[in-house]
C-alpha cells in the first residue's frame, strides 16, 4: 500500500469533535472517578439540593469555610476560596400578609448560627457569621431567639444527656454575637452599608466572628425601597425630559446593589438570602409533565437576574365554612377550626417563572425531584418545625 493510501485510510479513521465536545467528555470521564460532592449551604435539606442543582461546584471545590481572619489576608482573585460564580442567591417571596416568609428565614438563620453540635447534642448547624441588612425594619430579634430556642429544646428532646437550660441560653446567647444586624434607611444607605461591609468585617477587632466563616448575607424586605427609588425615578425622569434617554436612578442603584452584593459574594463565597413581597397573583401551569408555579416579579430586571433560586411561600388553605351553614353551626364548630387553622401549614414552592433560562442539567435535576422541591413547615408561638410530613 502506497504511502499517500495509508494515510487516506488512517485519516478516515480519526474522529473529529469541536473543543467543547471533547471538555465535555473529558469532564464526565472525570466526574464518574471523582463524583461531586454537594455543598451544603444552610443544612436545610430541600432548599441545599435546589441551590445545588442551579450552582454545582467543581469536584474538591466546597463551600468556603475561610474565617474572616484568613479571608482578610486572601482577597486576591488566586488566593480566595471559591468563586463569585458559585455562590447562590436564595429569594424568599411572600404571597401575602403572615405568608410565613419571615418565619422560615428565621429557621434558616438559626441553622446558620448555630453550631454543628455542642456537647453530646447533635445539633446539624452551620457555624457561620450572618450579616443582617434588616431594610424593612421588621426583624425580630426577640423572635428569632425562640425559634432558636425551640429548636435547641427539639434537637435535646432525643439526646441520651440533655442539656440544662442555663446551658441552652448560653449557646443561643454565644450564637447571636455572630448575627450583625444592620438597619439602613434608604437605598442609598443601604448601598453605602455594603460598601463598608468588607472593612468592617475584616476588622477583627470590632467583632467576635474572626473565627467563624461569613455564610449569608441576608436583605429583609429587599423591596423596602422600591417605590421610593420609582418616586425619585419618576420625577428625574420629568426634570430629564428633554435630555438623552439614560437608565433612570432606579436601574442604575438597583445595578449597583447587585453589583455590590456579587462584590461580596466574591470575597466571602457566601450565600445571599433575601425576602420580599408579591404584588402579582400566584397561578399554577403544566411545565415537562408538572404542575409547577408561576409568580411574576415586580423588582427590577438586574434583581431577577441575580436571582439563583425563587422560593414562593404561603399558607396552606383551611377548608372554608360550609355555604348555607347556620350562625349556631359556625360557632359549635368554631373550636376545631381554630386548633384546624393553628395546625395549618406553611408551604415554600420553587418558582418556575424563569425556568426557560435554566440550564439542561438544571431542569432536569429539578424535574427528578419533583414536588420533593418544596419545603413545608408548621409555626408555632415557640418554634418553626421544617420536619413535617405532608
Amino acid at each position: 500500500m502506497s504511502a499517500a493510501g495509508l494515510g487516506a485510510r488512517l485519516l478516515q479513521e480519526v474522529k473529529v469533535e469541536g473543543l467543547d465536545e471533547f471538555l465535555q467528555t473529558l469532564r464526565s470521564a472525570y466526574e464518574t472517578q471523582f463524583p461531586r460532592a454537594e455543598a451544603k449551604y444552610i443544612g436545610q435539606p430541600t432548599i441545599d439540593r435546589v441551590l445545588n442543582a442551579f450552582v454545582r461546584p467543581e469536584p474538591h471545590h466546597p463551600q468556603s469555610t475561610s474565617t474572616l481572619a484568613t479571608a482578610s489576608v486572601a482577597t486576591s482573585e488566586q488566593h480566595r476560596v471559591g468563586r463569585s460564580d458559585q455562590a447562590p442567591m436564595l429569594e424568599l417571596v411572600g404571597t401575602s400578609p403572615c405568608s410565613g416568609k419571615k418565619q422560615l428565614l428565621y429557621y434558616l438563620i438559626t441553622q446558620l448560627l448555630l453550631p454543628l453540635e455542642h456537647g453530646n447534642i447533635n445539633l446539624q448547624g452551620r457555624g457561620y457569621a450572618v450579616v443582617l441588612l434588616d431594610v424593612g425594619n421588621t426583624f425580630s430579634l426577640l423572635r428569632l431567639k425562640r425559634v432558636m430556642m425551640g429548636y435547641v429544646y427539639s434537637c435535646v428532646g432525643n439526646a441520651s444527656r440533655p442539656l440544662s437550660i442555663e446551658d441552652i441560653n448560653a449557646l443561643v446567647r454565644a450564637s447571636f454575637e455572630h448575627l450583625h444586624v444592620f438597619r439602613p434607611q434608604s437605598l442609598l444607605s443601604l448601598l453605602a452599608t455594603l460598601s463598608h461591609l468588607q472593612s468592617y468585617l475584616f476588622d477583627t477587632s470590632s467583632h467576635v466572628s474572626a473565627n467563624r466563616a461569613l455564610g449569608a448575607i441576608v436583605v429583609n424586605d429587599a423591596d423596602a425601597f422600591l417605590w421610593q427609588a420609582r418616586l425619585e425615578d419618576a420625577e428625574d425622569e420629568i426634570s430629564m425630559s428633554n435630555s438623552a434617554q439614560k437608565p433612570g436612578l432606579l436601574t442604575n442603584r438597583f445595578r449597583e446593589l447587585v453589583a455590590q452584593l456579587r462584590r461580596l459574594q466574591s470575597i466571602f463565597s457566601c450565600l445571599v438570602i433575601t425576602t420580599s413581597s408579591a404584588l402579582s397573583s400566584l397561578t399554577y401551569v403544566r411545565i415537562d409533565g408538572l404542575h409547577v408555579p408561576i409568580l411574576q416579579s415586580h423588582m427590577p430586571s438586574a434583581w431577577k437576574a441575580f436571582v439563583t433560586a425563587r422560593f414562593v411561600v404561603q399558607r396552606e388553605t383551611v377548608r372554608k365554612f360550609q355555604y348555607g351553614m347556620s350562625v349556631e353551626e359556625a360557632a359549635r364548630e368554631a373550636q376545631q377550626r381554630q386548633e384546624a387553622v393553628e395546625k395549618s401549614a406553611f408551604s415554600a414552592r420553587l418558582d418556575w417563572s424563569e425556568s426557560e433560562a435554566w440550564r439542561e442539567d438544571t431542569r432536569n435535576a429539578i424535574k427528578t425531584m419533583g414536588v420533593n422541591t418544596d419545603v413545608k413547615f408548621r409555626v408555632t408561638s415557640e418554634s418553626v418545625d421544617c420536619n413535617i410530613d405532608d
